[in-house]
């Protein structure tokens, strides 16, 4: 039996993130949640991690429904204490919730799933030559993919769209200035986009392949578990 942990940038739980993850889990997993913003004032921890101008930026959403940017290095310190927490309750599967590079974050014992590295990984090996347009959430966050998806060829198209917008105009915007400037397949990097974004592409006309991060981090982290 696996106990598995998803650890989120923002509060737990979110299944708005997890739910197709867990779904790809054996029926026999038993599942925690823990979150980096958990506690009695996550409006006041929010404050406190929040986003540097000029470092790399998360975004993420706490229960109440309100959008806001984190600074990665700070998240990072905050992921290895709930990283330890969740060992120490006997978890032996740690999935990070989301895309952002925390390259420091260990485990002792536990497997540690890192949605960037798979989500890279992934399009490497399956795209390999094929034009990939990247989507990422915020404008501040361009700089910083470029540099994560620097292995890809050709190079990416970067565009942006935020997960957490009302509705997908945004997104089908994204889209469409990525295919007009070459791309053969999207990529939507950030674990907030969820199938209701591939299904918006699909209902706008995009006729590309869309892979979603918590699509491949799920189809890959199944199979590990089982």
């Amino acid at each position: 039996m696996r106990n598995v942990g998803f650890l989120t940038i923002g509060q737990a739980p979110r299944p708005d993130l997890s739910a197709g993850i867990e779904a790809a889990l054996p029926g026999t997993a038993r599942v925690r949640h823990a979150g980096v913003l958990d506690g009695p004032d996550p409006a006041r921890s929010a404050e406190r991690l929040a986003a540097v101008p000029g470092r790399p930026t998360l975004i993420t959403r706490l229960a109440a429904g309100v959008t806001g940017t984190l600074d990665e290095a700070a998240v990072g310190e905050v992921l290895q204490e709930r990283v330890d927490a969740l060992e120490g309750e006997g978890v032996d599967t740690v999935v990070l919730l989301c895309t952002g590079e925390f390259p420091a974050l260990r485990t002792r014992r536990a497997l540690l799933v890192e949605p960037d590295a798979l989500l890279t990984a992934y399009v490497r090996g399956v795209l390999d030559g094929v034009p990939v347009g990247v989507v990422v959430p915020l404008p501040e966050q361009v700089a910083a993919a470029r540099d994560k998806w620097r292995g890809i060829a050709p190079t990416p198209e970067f565009a942006t769209a935020s997960p957490y917008a009302p509705d997908e105009t945004e997104l089908l915007g994204a889209a469409r200035e990525l295919l007009d400037r070459g791309a053969a397949a999207l990529v939507l990097d950030c674990m907030g986009y969820a199938d209701r974004h591939w299904e918006a592409l699909r209902a706008g006309g995009v006729r590309v392949p869309v892979l979603t991060s918590s699509g491949v981090t799920g189809a890959m982290t199944g199979p590990l578990l089982a």
